[in-house]
C-alpha cells in the first residue's frame, strides 16, 4: 500500500491506496478535475500517458504527492522550474500599476477586523518577492507578459511541490482570492483612466 498525497483546487487530501492504482483512477476517486490541470507527481510533470500507469509502474514505493491543479484565466500560478518557483500572475504589471493608482485599497485584503491580512504590490526593480502578508510583483514578465516573482527553493528538497505548499501555500490561497476579485475591476480601468484624466486641465 501507498501513501498518495492529493493537491488540487479541492481541499488537500492523503489516501493509502495500492500500487496497482493508476494515476488516473486516483484522481478520479477524489473527484478531481484534471482535464485542464497541471498535473505533476513528486514534482516532476507527467505526460498524458502516464495517467493510466499504476503507481508500480511509475516507481513509486512507499509515498508520493500528485498535483492536479487547474488553470483558471483569473488565478495565479506557482510555476517550479529546477530550483527555482516562478508565481506567475493573471495580471500584467501595467493593470496592477493602474490598480494602485485608481483601486489602492483593493490591493490590500483584510479581515472580519479590517486589519490588513495581505497585500499586492509591484517593484519592477526587483525579482519580486512573495511571503505570509504580501506579493510584490517584479520586473520579469511570463511570454505571456504577465507580472511574475521568481524565487530560489532549496536545492535539496525531495518534493519540491510539498516544498512550495507549504512555504507559499497560504500565500498562494490569498493571492488568488485577490486576483479573482480583481479581474472584475480590470475592464473599468480604461474607462476610469480617461476620466481622471479629463478632470487634469492644463492653463
Amino acid at each position: 500500500m501507498i501513501k498518495v498525497t492529493i493537491v488540487s483546487n479541492n481541499p488537500r487530501v492523503t489516501d493509502i491506496v495500492a500500487e496497482t492504482k493508476t494515476v488516473r483512477q486516483i484522481l478520479e476517486e477524489h473527484n478531481v478535475t484534471y482535464t485542464n490541470a497541471a498535473i505533476s507527481m513528486d514534482g516532476f510533470t507527467l505526460k498524458l500517458g502516464d495517467l493510466d500507469k499504476s503507481l508500480a509502474q511509475l516507481g513509486i514505493t512507499e509515498k508520493t504527492t500528485i498535483s492536479a491543479l487547474a488553470n483558471k484565466d483569473n488565478a495565479a500560478q506557482a510555476i517550479i522550474v529546477g530550483s527555482s518557483c516562478v508565481i506567475k500572475s493573471s495580471l500584467t504589471p501595467e493593470e496592477i500599476k493602474q490598480l494602485k493608482k485608481l483601486h489602492p485599497e483593493a490591493l490590500v485584503m483584510d479581515n472580519e477586523e479590517g486589519d490588513p491580512v495581505f497585500a499586492i504590490d509591484i517593484d519592477e526593480n526587483s525579482p519580486g518577492s512573495i511571503n505570509s502578508v504580501g506579493a510584490c510583483f517584479g520586473k520579469a514578465t511570463s511570454v505571456d507578459g504577465k507580472a511574475t516573482i521568481t524565487t530560489v527553493m532549496d536545492p535539496t528538497q525531495e518534493n519540491p511541490v510539498d516544498f512550495v505548499y507549504e512555504k507559499l501555500g497560504a500565500a498562494l490561497s490569498y493571492l488568488n482570492e485577490m486576483e479573482e476579485q480583481l479581474a472584475e475591476l480590470i475592464p473599468q480601468l480604461a474607462e476610469e483612466e480617461a476620466k481622471v484624466r479629463g478632470m487634469i486641465v492644463k492653463m
